[in-house]
């Protein structure tokens, strides 16, 4: 009995402690407000599918045209050496002779730039056919003093003095000794490669101790008067047995002669580019005084009978004949293409050789060789939208480097707008070659261009800023006619 009222004291005293440690805390129920909706639920069996809003589909796709702005600056060059490779065929004399008599207008556009130009002019001719003259410099003697370069810099007064005398005029003069490089060399006129062998000839080149023609912190400036075009191979350097011309494609110089067999125009055009270090390309260029045209029927030479491209001047004022020989009458000039196309790739300038005055030739040629670029080649196809002769969808911008600092158009003189924070003239780009203005050129003779090209009083002056801004042409032509 004792024990029975034992353990149910224990029982009981459990349950009590038990109760004494249970959670005292409640959960209470939330009930949400709802509303019966009245009605019988359906499942929509049909497929998925897109709605549209008819009144807004129109079918009419396009490529978003993005707005392109291409940014130059132009070149502060003060120092330039300028290479002269004139052809020395039987063609030659009255060419060679109208070269010397309106050199003046070259030089004088050097002398007269603000400020002058420091400058190197030098001479080699078309023949690497002569082992002992290829890659030489042509020479010039005046007072006793003979030297084969001309060397001309500027003075603390303004003017320029040269090693050939103290005025400007002595150097033209040994520049007419210099270009008359004779017309009994090689029938084979490799004037690219020529001038390949006068830029890497060592005896060309400066070193710390001595100045020559060549000066490593100089723009080079290459110059082509021709009658015939380009017959150059591509140079060799890994070979070490050549049976041709040293470096000079290792084959028979009969086999040269063949189509396909000359040196590609690219690999000059790289040399070139690359000659002052990579980067460096705005500082080399190569101009041609070559017959630009390619019309057919221009009379033979030397009683070639073949067909021949190119142009024809006449001595007598009588009009060139459609083909035939040339009964010496005439002068003809065979179409230089790879000349103008390593021109066009390096930025360089072209002239006809069947002028009959070369002094504005010259001339151009000679402010092109101060420094200051005429083209700048656009970075995609514009959308010209031609607007009674000016390509109303192109706007260039030139800002001088004397121009004001600006954030807004009214910050501006009167007629200028405020383009990259600075004060610059809108320059009107027309689509036809202008004498003193900016146009725009898509094909030339080279092939394809797409560039702004600024002429006359209308070329940027040292350090200005070129901005041409237009919108891309998706279907923009990569073909010339």
């Amino acid at each position: 009995m004792k024990r029975a009222l034992r353990v149910t004291c224990v029982l009981w005293v459990a349950a009590v402690a038990m109760a004494g440690c249970q959670d005292r805390t409640r959960t209470r129920r939330v009930l949400e407000p709802f509303t019966v909706v009245p009605g019988t639920p359906t499942v929509d069996t049909k497929a998925p599918e897109v709605q549209t809003d008819g009144t807004q589909e129109t079918g009419d796709f396009g490529v978003n045209v993005p707005r392109q702005c291409d940014v130059f600056r132009q070149l502060p060059v003060r120092q330039v050496d300028i290479l002269w490779v004139v052809d020395s065929s039987g063609s030659m004399a009255p060419k060679q002779a109208r070269l010397a008599a309106n050199f003046q207008g070259f030089i004088n556009q050097l002398v007269n730039a603000n400020p002058p130009i420091d400058f190197h002019i030098a001479v080699v001719s078309t023949d690497t056919d002569d082992a002992a003259g290829r890659g030489k410099l042509k020479a010039w003697t005046i007072s006793g003093f003979t030297e084969d370069f001309i060397a001309c810099a500027p003075t603390m007064q303004g003017s320029v003095t040269c090693n050939t005398g103290p005025d400007v005029m002595s150097a033209v003069q040994a520049f007419g000794q210099m270009s008359q490089v004779g017309i009994a060399g090689s029938a084979q006129e490799r004037g690219l490669y020529s001038a390949y062998l006068a830029l890497t000839n060592t005896l060309n080149n400066s070193t710390p101790a001595v100045t020559r023609f060549v000066r490593p912190e100089a723009s080079l400036y290459v110059v082509v008067v021709s009658d015939e075009d380009d017959s150059s191979c591509t140079p060799l350097t890994r070979q070490a047995v050549c049976t041709a011309d040293p470096g000079c494609r290792c084959s028979p110089d009969t086999a040269l002669a063949g189509a396909g067999a000359w040196g590609s125009t690219e690999y000059f055009t790289r040399f070139l580019e690359t000659f002052k270090g990579y980067g460096n390309e705005d500082s080399v260029a190569l101009a041609a005084i070559v017959a630009t045209s390619d019309d057919a029927g221009v009379p033979s030479q030397f009683g070639d009978p073949s067909p021949h491209v190119g142009c024809c001047r006449s001595l007598s004022g009588t009009p060139c004949p459609a083909g035939g020989a040339n009964d010496g009458g005439y002068e003809v000039g065979y179409f230089g293409g790879r000349y103008v196309q390593v021109a066009a790739a390096t930025g360089g300038v072209t002239v006809s050789i069947c002028q009959d005055d070369f002094s504005q030739a010259l001339a151009a040629l000679g402010y092109a060789a101060s420094g200051l670029r005429q083209e700048f080649r656009l970075s995609r196809g514009p959308d010209l939208k031609p607007d009674g002769g000016v390509a109303d969808g192109l706007a260039a911008y030139v800002a001088k480097s004397t121009a004001a600092n600006c954030m807004v158009d009214g910050n501006c003189p009167m007629g200028q707008v405020c383009r990259g924070q600075r004060c610059a003239d809108r320059v009107a780009v027309s689509l036809s070659p202008q004498a003193a203005g900016a146009s725009y050129v898509r094909c030339d003779t080279a092939g394809l261009r797409n560039m702004v090209r600024f002429d006359g009083t209308a070329v940027p002056e040292p350090l200005s800023t070129i901005e041409v801004c237009y919108d891309v042409l998706a279907s923009f032509p990569t073909t010339c006619p």
